[in-house]
């Protein structure tokens, strides 16, 4: 199986440290220095995303309340709700329809992603909110 690494973070195979790249906002490759640890790794990611006012065009890796990287989620699939997918590049819950031409944004929780969904279909394709709405409603 093969390693998981946080967003922006890989390994240099020659030294066996953890070299942090990401792209500023005109798309060039930069590199943030290489760490010890992939955890480090991931905050120094994280920090220079931050640094550079990227928080809304890159992702940004998970830290739970105590400041520790929270592991990707395996193997996500498909989601249970129409419309509704993973983003591994985002990591988190995409909400699209009609073959990914309309994007309607990614949410960090899959139920807010399906009703996103279901808030457009209800508004603009109420014939479609009638066969496919996550959450029919009454």
């Amino acid at each position: 199986a093969a390693t998981r690494f946080p967003a922006g973070v890989s390994i240099e195979q020659r030294t066996g440290r953890f070299q942090v790249r990401y792209r500023d906002a005109t798309g060039k490759s930069r590199s943030a220095g290489s760490y010890d640890n992939k955890e480090d790794a991931a905050h120094g990611y994280n920090a220079a995303i931050r640094a550079h006012g990227l928080e809304s065009v890159r992702p940004i890796n998970a830290v739970d309340d105590q400041g520790g990287l929270v592991a990707k989620p395996k193997n996500i699939g498909s989601s249970v709700f129409y419309g509704v997918s993973w983003s591994t590049r985002d990591g988190k819950w995409r909400a699209a329809l009609f073959g990914g031409t309309k994007s309607l944004g990614c949410f960090d929780d899959e139920t807010a992603a399906a009703r996103a969904v279901d808030a457009y279909l209800y508004e603009h394709r109420p014939d479609i909110a009638a066969k496919k709405a996550n959450f029919p409603r009454a």
